[in-house]
C-alpha cells in the first residue's frame, strides 16, 4: 500500500467544529482503505508544539512517501519554499482549503511557481482551476467536498413531518461567527417578527461560537423568542441526521471571505433539505438556483426577510427542492469523488 503522510488541522478522536477539521477527517476515513496513513494532527499545535518533531521525523523516516498537506496556504507556502529553495524532490499533493487560495495566486500574494512545486493541487471549484491555471500553475485538479454517506434519514417520513408542522423550520448548521452572516440572519428574524410572523416560524442554531462572538450572538438570541442555540449537532450518528431531517430548510448567509465548498451543503443534501444561500463565492456552483435552493444578495438582511417570508409562505416548494436536494447527494458521496480511479489518477493507489 502507498504510504502517505497527511498533514493538517484533524482534531482526530473528535467530533469536527469547523468544515476543515471535517473535511480532513473525511479525507484521511477515505486514504486509510488504499493507504498507509501518517496523520500529523496540527489543531491546537500551542498545546503540543512536539508535533514540529514529529513532522520532521515522519519527513525524514518515510522519504517515499506522498506528503499531503490540507491546511492552510500560508503554512504550506512556508514549507514548499524551504523545499524548493534547498532542492528537495518531494511527492507532493497540496489539497486546498477554503475558497480564497486561488484569489491569493493571482493577485501576487503567493508566487504560482512555488505552490507548482506541489504534484498536484486540489481544488473545490471550477472557477479555482481556472485561476491557478491563468497563473501558470500545471496539474491543478477539481475535487469537490464530499462526505461517507452511510445513513440517510426516510425523506418521505420527513416531508410528512415537516408539513404537519405547525411552523416552518429554519435551521443555521456552521461555525457561528460575523462572517458566516448570523448577523444578517437575526436581523431578518428581528424584521419578521415585527411584522406579526413571530409565530409562524422558528430559527435554530448549531455549531461552535466563535469566543469573540459570544457575548453579542447570545444576546442577540435573547431577544428572539423564534431563536435557539442547540450547541453542535452530531453528524456522525443517524440521530444527528434525524434531527437534521426535521427541518424545512437550511439558512447560510455567509459572506466569509475565505468560503469554500461549504461541508454543510452536503449535510443538507444528505437529509433532503434546500439550501437558502447568499450569492457568496462559490455557492452559485453548487446551489442550483430555485432546484437545490435559492439563492440571494450578501450582506442584505433585506433580502434574506424576503426569501424567509416567501418559503413560510409557500412551503410546499421547498418539498420539491428537499427531493432534488436527496438526488444531489450521490454526486458529493465518498466512493464516487475518491473513487480508485481518481486516487490512481494521483498515485495514491499503486
Amino acid at each position: 500500500m502507498k504510504k502517505v503522510i497527511f498533514v493538517g488541522w484533524v482534531r482526530t478522536g473528535k467530533s469536527p467544529v469547523d468544515g476543515e477539521t471535517a473535511k480532513n477527517q473525511a479525507i484521511i476515513a477515505e486514504l486509510k482503505k488504499h493507504c498507509t496513513v501518517t496523520v500529523l494532527d496540527f489543531y491546537e499545535k500551542h498545546r503540543h508544539p512536539w508535533i514540529y518533531l514529529q513532522a520532521l521525523w515522519a519527513f525524514i523516516r518515510r522519504p517515499k512517501a506522498t506528503i499531503i498537506f490540507s491546511t492552510s496556504a500560508k503554512n504550506v507556502y512556508d514549507v514548499l519554499k524551504l523545499f524548493k529553495k534547498m532542492g528537495l524532490r518531494r511527492d507532493i499533493i497540496h489539497w486546498v482549503i477554503g475558497g480564497a487560495f486561488g484569489q491569493y495566486v493571482k493577485s501576487g500574494r503567493y508566487r504560482a511557481d512555488v505552490f507548482g512545486y506541489a504534484k498536484y493541487t486540489l481544488v473545490e471549484s471550477h472557477v479555482m482551476v481556472h485561476q491557478l491555471t491563468e497563473c501558470g500553475m500545471n496539474n491543478v485538479r477539481r475535487v469537490p467536498n464530499f462526505k461517507a454517506v452511510s445513513y440517510c434519514p426516510d425523506l418521505e417520513k420527513a416531508l410528512v413531518l415537516r408539513r404537519k408542522s405547525e411552523k416552518t423550520r429554519f435551521v443555521f448548521l456552521s461555525r457561528i461567527m460575523p462572517g458566516k452572516g448570523c448577523d444578517y440572519l437575526l436581523e431578518a428574524v428581528r424584521q419578521l417578527n415585527e411584522k406579526g410572523q413571530q409565530d409562524l416560524f422558528i430559527v435554530d442554531f448549531y455549531g461552535k461560537i466563535d469566543e469573540s462572538y459570544k457575548e453579542t450572538f447570545t444576546r442577540k438570541v435573547n431577544l428572539l423568542d423564534n431563536v435557539n442555540y442547540h450547541g453542535l449537532l452530531d453528524l456522525r450518528t443517524k440521530e444527528g441526521y434525524d434531527t437534521l431531517a426535521t427541518y424545512h430548510a437550511m439558512a447560510f448567509p455567509t459572506f466569509h471571505p475565505t468560503e469554500g465548498f461549504a461541508g454543510v451543503f452536503i449535510d443538507a443534501f444528505i437529509a433532503g433539505l434546500p439550501v437558502l444561500a447568499s450569492d457568496w463565492a462559490y455557492n452559485p456552483e453548487i446551489i442550483r438556483h430555485g432546484e437545490l435552493g435559492w439563492l440571494f444578495p450578501a450582506h442584505q438582511a433585506e433580502a434574506i426577510v424576503n426569501t424567509l417570508e416567501h418559503y413560510i409562505c409557500r412551503r410546499d416548494e421547498l418539498d420539491a427542492m428537499a427531493l432534488n436536494a436527496r438526488k444531489e447527494m450521490s454526486v458529493y458521496k465518498a466512493e464516487n469523488v475518491l473513487s480508485e480511479s481518481f486516487l490512481k489518477s494521483i498515485g495514491l493507489i499503486l
